[in-house]
């Protein structure tokens, strides 16, 4: 026994001898990531070279790696804005560390989000910008789009209204196509997604967004590609640009952390135009009577006496404003090791606008995971579920706030004199509280990346992504409103389905040093289809559809015994088949070449010209890293850049090159078909000839750094929806004509201005100039192709939606009349819109935005103005709220009218008959420019204050980070239009009407202001 205890004892001494030398042999790393300022970094990220292990800094930049081998080990350190540090650190037991990152402004080692795959800014050879997640969550926008507003030279970015849950128009590097859509192609995640405005048709007077229910703060960054070395890996989808969207995940080596948002804002209107008041307006009609040889007093509009109006004067938009208030709450969790990668999140927003009963309530969430079971096996998974419901209200011309600035005149009463609502069309307060209009958005977007690396430096990817969205319109007007015994409802539900598979290999081949080759090589198949009731359901009702079944189903029996029950299922279906190849060669981090070629082929187009071939060749020379600059203590980066290549777009309806037919009403009880398109075989890509010439620069240790950018982009073959022979039987049909010219210059300027140990001024400014033209419209005339009813035509030698107007040259002194110009410049005193000519400018010379932000230890004061310099607004809803007294509001700057023989006066002498302006037959032909304005303007876009908690006070708090912030958004206007607010996008009809007519406003939601405040927390 006692021998077997001296084995055991023996035993138990060895193990514990092995066991301290293998401790002997391992050991730990701890330390901390500062700023130059030896301020803690958090959120760095720290990796071991060489090895899968990787952690992030906490809230007080610390960090730890246990069980580190003994030796020497390389630390590689990076932090967004602050140049990647790499440190060899000699491990022996406990080690500890303190890393100092620089700042760098050119951040050339950031990531930069491309085309199927990524690059650091130092690889990139084309026009990418770059906006990161928290600039676009920094404004209550209705929709992320709106964000990007003054953040990236090129793109101009004009918020639609100020109704909840609008849209934006966004052009990148100008107008580039005519009856095609003219928007980005937007891609979350690599998922090409759904973002047409009419994609369940155009209905009251607002164009429906379907990116409003995208949760901006799942959003880590937006890349926008500009020019063809960027958007050539898309081919025929990136000729109008590309907007990448990339979503948050988790991080190797953050410890799991919970992110609380919160927010709470109250809004009212930017701007708005005045009107004159009841006692106003009333000696405004009379002097028009008086004008026009008549005595006596005028008569008024809906038979009420003088007596009447003068006991009224209201004010109909107070009545149907009010103060809005927005709620936006999200949480989100996310962690991540060697193995998995977790980010979850949750999101709800309630916006309701300024404007009494109209509100936008969105609720989603995400999960994105990305596991890694293998050296050579990872699974990424990205599921994203958002709803948004749309309370709408009648604007625009469709009425509401519309007829607060037309036809509800300050001298008619809301109210009967027992209290009651006024039941008349020109009351819209009727209808607040009382019309029940529901848009609902659902949306979900999924997606699962296989990716296999089977051998060193190759990887082969598989991806399937889908991206569902349902659009349930649902209208219900009651009794009251129809003045009937019953109420009506109508339903338009449409359902859009699109699918992307896509195959992928990347190799990376190091040949030297030196000389470094990326291969990629990949094929995609997309196919996407609607189902829908053309013409929607519509019936009598006693609630929506989607509450009273019964009516419903009673409504499709009835529309269905008369034959006009038209459901559509694979309506519109397009299916792309593509192939794609890119290669980048760079050599001594000094010189980059990359070659990208894509085949697409469309359903959309016929077996003649089935598919289109877009290639593209950039490269860009680091000349600071050259003998000759490698020294200069001035120039600390200087880098040119040049690309040259085609893209395309085919952003225009399917089934347009055959013969189509539709079914019309029965004939004798027999059904009857009639052709609804003239087919075009012919019909072929819309291609863009790009060359983007670049110097990114960085001056005096990256203090002053930016990049400078000249494009020349030629459209050729542009898809027009114009004129054709009246023998044909149809007024126009698809055809490709025309070549459209965009040239332009872009600039975008960071600086920080002081920079000490407490106190940090960074200014940033982005400007560009875009010149427009139409170079040739394949023969047709101006009215071969117009923008809707917003008199614009296209015509050659003009920008794409060139205004068409007669040119107005003042009041003659002597009679009050205006004076005109027909098409030859002479002066003449009779209207004629034979007389229409080309004139103003669609777009302005130049856009941007100026930042500045500064930072005082835990505080920050940011300041954004954006702003558009030249191009002209085109006010159509003026016709009637000017000149010529109609049944319309009359607005305060009719002030400068002519009253007298002798007087010098921007607007004619008042009248209430259109005949005393000689040839003019009707107010609403008034198509001229003495309604066309400076569309200048300068706005104080964001006010931001904020305060970061010190790391100590919130590590009490038992919290990682804290802040606390105000903002104000489109607080300051600076604009010379007296109509209200300069930065319109209407509704629009078409994508033709979007391409042409995006100065034009007609009774349009002027934009909210609003103030903000939130707090973000993380523990």
């Amino acid at each position: 026994m006692k021998i077997f205890y001296l084995l055991k004892r023996g035993l138990s001494l060895l193990f514990i001898l092995m066991v301290l030398n293998v401790q002997a042999q391992t050991g730990s790393i701890s330390g901390k990531v500062l700023d130059e300022a030896g301020l803690p970094l958090p959120g760095a990220s720290v990796f071991i070279k060489g090895t899968n292990k990787a952690v992030s800094t906490d809230n007080n930049g610390a960090f730890q790696f246990l069980g580190i081998a003994n030796g020497d080990v390389v630390l590689e350190v990076r932090s967004i804005a602050f140049k990647t540090l790499l440190r060899t650190v000699k491990v022996s037991g406990k080690t500890d560390v303190t890393i100092n990152l620089q700042s760098d402004s050119q951040m050339l080692d950031d990531v930069v989000v491309l085309g199927y795959g990524s690059q650091t800014k130092r690889q990139v050879t084309g026009a990418i910008s770059k906006v990161t997640g928290d600039k676009l969550t920094a404004l209550p926008t209705p929709s992320f789009e709106a964000s990007l507003q003054g953040q990236a030279p090129g793109v101009q970015v004009t918020q639609g209204s100020g109704l909840a849950g609008s849209g934006s128009v966004i052009r990148i590097r100008g107008i580039g196509s005519i009856s095609a859509g003219g928007d980005p192609l937007y891609v979350i995640d690599g998922i090409p997604i759904t973002a047409d405005p009419f994609i369940a048709g155009n209905r009251g007077a607002m164009n429906q967004n379907p990116l409003a229910t995208i949760n901006p703060n799942d959003i880590e960054s937006v890349e926008v590609l500009k020019d063809a070395a960027a958007t050539g890996i898309y081919g025929s989808r990136g000729a109008n640009g590309v907007i990448l969207v990339t979503t948050k995940r988790g991080k190797a080596g953050k410890k799991p952390t919970v992110t609380l948002s919160s927010r709470y804002g109250l809004s009212t209107y930017a701007n708005r135009p005045k009107f004159a008041n009841s006692a106003e307006w009333l000696a405004l009609r009379q002097e028009a009577w008086t004008n026009d040889g008549n005595t006596g007093l005028a008569p008024l509009p809906q038979g009420i006496s003088w007596a009447q109006a003068r006991e009224n004067d209201t004010d109909w938009w107070g009545l149907l404003t009010e103060t809005g208030k927005s709620n936006d709450q999200s949480v989100s969790y996310s962690q991540g090791t060697e193995k998995i990668n977790t980010y979850i999140s949750a999101s709800y927003g309630d916006n309701h606008s300024y404007l009494k009963g109209n509100s936008y309530e969105r609720y989603g969430f995400r999960v994105n995971l990305d596991v890694k079971p293998t050296s050579y096996f990872t699974t990424n998974i990205n599921i994203g579920y958002d709803k948004g419901t749309n309370n709408r209200v009648d604007a625009a011309w469709a009425g509401g706030l519309g007829t607060a600035m037309s036809t509800a005149l300050p001298i008619f009463a809301p109210f009967n004199p027992d209290g009651s609502v006024y039941a008349n069309d020109v009351n819209p307060f009727r209808k607040v509280g009382v019309l029940d209009w529901k848009t609902v958005n659902t949306r979900l977007i999924g997606g699962v990346t296989l990716e296999l690396k089977l051998i060193k430096n190759l990887s082969i990817k598989a991806i399937g992504n889908m991206d569902n969205l349902d659009i349930e319109d649902n209208v219900f007007t009651p009794a009251i409103l129809r003045n009937a015994n019953v109420g009506e409802a109508s339903t338009y539900p449409t359902s859009i389905f699109n699918r992307t598979v896509t195959g992928t290999a990347t190799y990376d081949w190091t040949i030297s040093p030196s000389h470094k080759l990326t291969f990629l090589a990949g094929t995609e198949a997309q196919f996407a289809d609607r189902t829908l009731y053309q013409n929607g359901i519509t019936g009598i009702a006693n609630g929506p559809f989607n509450k009273d079944l019964d009516s419903y189903y009673l409504a499709m029996q009835r529309i269905a015994n008369t034959g006009s029950l038209n459901f559509y299922t694979g309506y519109g279906k397009e299916t792309f088949s593509s192939l794609f190849a890119r290669i980048n060669y760079a050599y001594k981090e000094k010189y980059y070449l990359q070659g990208v070629i894509r085949r697409d082929g469309s359903s959309k187009f016929g077996p003649n010209n089935k598919y289109g071939y877009f290639p593209s060749i950039s490269g860009s020379w680091y000349i600071n890293q050259e003998d000759f600059l490698k020294s200069s203590s001035v120039i600390s980066n200087l880098k040119l850049r040049a690309s040259y290549g085609l893209v395309g777009s085919s952003n225009f309806p399917s089934g347009e090159y055959f013969q189509q037919f539709i079914t019309g009403t029965p004939y004798n009880a027999n059904p009857t078909l009639f052709p609804k398109n003239v087919q075009n075989p012919d019909l072929k890509w819309e291609q863009a000839q790009n060359l983007d010439l670049g110097i990114d620069f960085g001056l005096f240790k990256g203090r002053i750094g930016g990049e400078f950018s000249y494009y020349r982009k030629k459209t050729k073959d542009a898809l027009v929806n114009g004129g054709i022979s009246p023998s044909t039987g149809f007024d126009k049909a698809w055809i490709n004509v025309g070549e459209i010219l965009n040239e332009g210059y872009e600039l975008a300027l960071n600086t920080t201005n002081i920079e000490t140990k407490n106190f940090k001024w960074i200014t940033r400014l982005n400007a560009s100039k875009n010149f427009n033209e139409v170079l040739s419209l394949g023969g047709l005339s101006p009215e071969a192709v117009g923008g809707g009813t917003n008199d614009t035509r296209i015509a050659v030698g003009y920008p794409v939606g060139t205004n068409y107007l007669v040119r107005y040259k003042g009041v003659d002194p002597n009679d009050g009349l205006p004076i005109w110009l027909d098409k030859d410049g002479f002066e003449t005193k009779t209207f004629s819109l034979d007389n229409r000519v080309p004139v103003g400018k669609v777009l302005p010379d130049y856009v941007g935005g100026l930042t500045n932000t500064f930072s005082y230890k835990g505080f920050e004061l940011n300041t954004m103005f954006t702003f558009a310099i030249g191009g002209n607004l085109y006010d159509a809803s003026a016709k009637r709220q000017l000149g010529i007294v109609t049944d319309w509001n009359i607005r305060e700057d009719i002030a400068d009218r002519w009253r007298k023989p002798g007087d010098v006066a921007r607007f004619p002498r008042l009248t209430l008959n259109p005949g005393t302006y000689a040839g003019l037959s009707s107010e609403w032909q008034y198509n001229s420019t003495m309604f066309l304005y400076d569309a200048t303007f300068v706005r104080l876009r964001e006010v931001t204050l904020s305060y970061t908690l010190p790391a100590k006070t919130v590590s009490r708090l038992k919290l990682q980070s804290l802040r606390l912030f105000a903002t104000g958004m489109n607080l300051l206007t600076f604009s010379k239009y007296p109509g209200g607010d300069p930065e319109i996008a209407r509704d629009f009809e078409n994508p033709q009407d979007r391409n042409m007519s995006p100065n034009v406003t007609y009774l349009t939601t002027p934009q909210q202001k609003s103030i903000t405040f939130g707090l973000t927390t993380s523990f």
